[in-house]
C-alpha cells in the first residue's frame, strides 16, 4: 500500500494532467492514420518505415473490435483507426511516465520532473500525434523506455545482461515502429559512458545492448523481409525505397528551421508565408514586416529556449555531457531533415528525449544562471498557451464544421463511385477525411477525394495524366467528376496554402490553363463550391488523349537504348 501510495504521488500530477489535456484537445493534423487503416484492412503490412506498426495495429484492431464498433459502427476502416487512437494514446502515456522517470532519476527534484513532463505534454508534436494512429508516439516511448533502462541500470553490474536484453529490445522496437529513430539509437546507447564516465561494465553493457538491439531488429526485419517476399539485395533496396514514396524536393536549411521551431511550438500558418517568402510568390507576395509580424516572434523565442538550455548546460561538467549526448543525437536527426522532408513535426521527436533531458537537468543544476531558466519557462508557457488554443476542442470542431457546411449541398448528388477532386492536400474538404475520420460523412465513405496535384513529390512531373485516369476512371464505374472550383480562378487566394514558385515543376496557371478547357456544369456549394466534369464527349476525348500520351511515354521508357 505504501508502494502504491508514493507511485501515485511521483506519477499521480502527469498521468492527471495527460487525461485532461488529451480531454480538452483534438489533434490538428492526424497524419498518415487512415492510410495506415486502409492498409491494415487490406492486410497489407509491406511498408518499410512503419512496418511493425501494421500487424501489431491489426492484431489490437481484431481484440479491440467488439468495444470500437460500439462507437464507430460498422466501418472497417473507422474501427482500425479507433483501435490506433487507442494504442497511440496509451503509447503517450507510458512516453509522459518515461520523461518523468528519468527526469526524476537525473534531478533528484519532483517538482523539476513534473514540470518538465508537462511541457512534453503540451509541445505541438507530442499533443497532436499522441491523439492520432501514427507510429510514431509509439516509436518514441520505447525510445524513452530504452533510454530510461541504460541509465537507471548504468552502474547495476549484477543486471546487466537482463538491463541489455530489455533496452535493446525496446529500441528495436522504436526502429520497428518508425524507422527513422534509427538515427537516436547511437546516443541512446552512448548515454550510461557519456552521463557517467567510461568504466569496464558501462562499456560492456553498451556492448551488450548493441548485440541485444542488433538480433531483435534482424528478427523484426527479417519478417518483414520473408512477408515481403525480399529475395535479393535489389529486393531489400527496393523495399526500403519504396518508404520515400515519391517526396522529392523538400530539403532546405529553412525547411529545417521551421521544422524543428513547429514540432514544439503551433505556428499557425507561418511556415507557408514563410516559404512564400522565399519564393518571392508572385500571386501572394510577403514582405519581411509580414514576417516579423506573425513568424518571427515564436521562431525567435523557441531557438531562445535552445540557446538558454545550452548556456546553462555549458556551466558544469554533468551539462556539458548532456550537451554532447544531445549534439550525438542532432548531429545525424538534423542530417537527415536537411535531407528529406525537413518540415515534417514528427521529424523531430527523435529530439525529445535529449532536449527535455538537457531542461530538466537546466532546471535543477544549482549552477545554471537565472536569466536563461526565465527564458527557458517563459517559451513553456508560451508554447503551452499557443498549442492548447491551436488544438482545444471548440476550435478544431468549428473548423470540422466549416467543411461540413462547404460540402452540405454537394453531398445529396455524390454517387458512392463518384470522385471529389481538389487542388492540393492543403485543401480542407480533401484533408476532410484524414483529419476528422470519425465525423459521419467520412464514416460513410460517400466522400472520395483526390489532391490533383501534390507539390514536392514526383507526382507532379504527370499531374495531368492522373487527373485524366482518375476521371476516366470514375465515370467508367458510373460515378461523376467533381473538381473544386478554384481551378478556374486565374490566381490563388492565400488562404488556399499554394505557394508558387515552391516546385519549379508546376506553376498556377498550367492548373488553370488546364481546367479552363474542360466543360463544367454547374457551380455546386457557394463561392467555395464544386463543379462537375461533364461526361460529354469532348471531356471523354480530351482526357482519353492525354491518358494515352502518357501511357506512351511510359512504353518508351522501357524501351533500351538502340532498340
Amino acid at each position: 500500500m505504501r508502494a502504491r501510495r508514493s507511485w501515485l504521488r511521483r506519477y499521480g500530477l502527469v498521468i492527471a494532467a495527460y487525461i485532461l489535456v488529451t480531454l480538452i484537445t483534438v489533434p490538428f493534423y492526424m497524419g498518415d492514420t487512415v492510410g495506415y487503416a486502409s492498409a491494415i484492412v487490406r492486410k497489407d503490412f509491406s511498408d518499410f518505415g512503419h512496418f511493425l506498426w501494421f500487424p501489431v495495429g491489426w492484431l489490437v484492431s481484431r481484440i479491440l473490435h467488439p468495444v470500437t464498433e460500439v462507437f464507430v459502427g460498422q466501418s472497417a476502416i473507422s474501427n482500425v483507426v479507433l483501435s490506433l487512437v487507442i494504442l497511440n494514446w496509451l503509447a503517450g502515456l507510458l512516453s509522459v511516465l518515461m520523461v518523468q522517470a528519468i527526469s526524476l532519476h537525473l534531478t533528484e527534484q519532483e517538482r523539476t520532473a513534473n514540470l518538465v513532463t508537462l511541457a512534453f505534454i503540451l509541445s505541438q508534436a507530442f499533443l497532436c500525434l499522441t491523439q492520432s494512429g501514427c507510429s510514431y508516439i509509439p516509436g518514441l516511448a520505447f525510445l524513452l523506455t530504452g533510454i530510461y533502462l541504460l541509465i537507471k541500470n548504468a552502474d547495476e553490474p549484477a543486471r546487466s545482461w537482463q538491463t541489455s536484453i530489455a533496452a535493446g529490445a525496446c529500441l528495436a522496437v522504436s526502429i520497428g515502429f518508425w524507422f527513422t529513430y534509427v538515427c537516436s539509437i547511437p546516443a541512446a546507447l552512448a548515454a550510461p559512458v557519456v552521463l557517467y564516465g567510461f568504466t569496464k561494465e558501462r562499456i560492456r553493457l553498451v556492448i551488450q545492448t548493441t548485440a541485444a538491439l542488433s538480433v531483435a531488429a534482424i528478427l523484426i526485419f527479417g519478417a518483414g523481409a520473408a512477408a515481403k517476399g525480399v529475395r535479393s539485395a535489389e529486393d531489400m533496396k527496393q523495399w526500403v525505397g519504396s518508404s520515400a514514396h515519391g517526396i522529392t524536393g523538400l530539403n532546405s536549411v529553412p525547411r529545417m528551421v521551421f521544422g524543428l521551431a513547429r514540432s514544439f511550438i503551433n505556428m499557425g500558418n507561418d511556415g507557408v508565408l514563410f516559404k512564400a517568402y522565399l519564393s518571392r510568390d508572385p500571386f501572394n507576395p510577403v514582405t519581411r514586416s509580414d514576417l516579423v509580424r506573425t513568424s518571427l516572434a515564436k521562431l525567435a523565442l523557441f531557438y531562445l529556449f535552445l540557446g538558454a538550455i545550452v548556456i546553462n548546460l555549458l556551466r558544469s561538467d554533468m551539462g556539458r555531457r548532456i550537451l554532447a549526448l544531445l549534439a550525438l543525437n542532432a548531429l545525424p536527426v538534423l542530417a537527415l531533415a536537411l535531407l528529406w522532408e525537413g518540415g515534417a513535426i514528427e521529424r523531430y521527436l527523435l529530439l525529445f528525449p535529449l532536449v527535455f533531458i538537457a531542461f530538466a537537468y537546466t532546471l535543477a543544476s544549482r549552477t545554471s544562471m537565472a536569466a536563461p531558466k526565465y527564458v527557458s519557462l517563459a517559451f513553456v508557457a508560451i508554447m503551452a498557451v499557443a498549442n492548447l488554443g491551436a488544438m482545444a476542442k471548440p476550435v478544431q470542431d468549428k473548423r470540422e464544421q466549416a467543411v461540413v457546411e462547404r460540402i452540405q449541398d454537394l453531398q445529396p448528388l455524390l454517387k458512392p463511385e463518384s470522385v471529389v477532386a481538389t487542388v492540393t492536400q492543403q485543401d480542407e474538404v480533401w484533408a476532410f477525411s484524414w483529419t476528422f475520420p470519425f465525423n459521419p460523412i467520412n464514416r460513410s465513405g460517400v466522400l472520395n477525394t483526390y489532391h490533383i496535384i501534390e507539390p514536392s513529390t514526383s507526382q507532379v512531373l504527370t499531374w495531368r495524366e492522373g487527373f485524366a485516369a482518375q476521371a476516366l476512371s470514375a465515370w467508367d464505374k458510373g460515378g461523376d467528376v467533381w473538381v473544386s472550383r478554384r481551378v478556374l480562378s486565374t490566381r490563388p487566394e492565400r488562404e488556399w496554402n499554394w505557394v508558387e514558385g515552391a516546385d519549379k515543376h508546376v506553376s498556377w496557371k498550367d492548373v488553370n490553363g488546364f481546367f479552363s478547357q474542360i466543360e463544367v456544369g454547374n457551380l455546386v456549394g457557394g463561392r467555395d463550391g464544386f463543379l462537375m466534369v461533364l461526361p460529354s464527349d469532348e471531356n471523354r476525348a480530351m482526357l482519353m488523349k492525354v491518358a494515352h500520351d502518357k501511357k506512351r511515354e511510359d512504353v518508351a521508357l522501357v524501351i533500351p537504348e538502340g532498340v
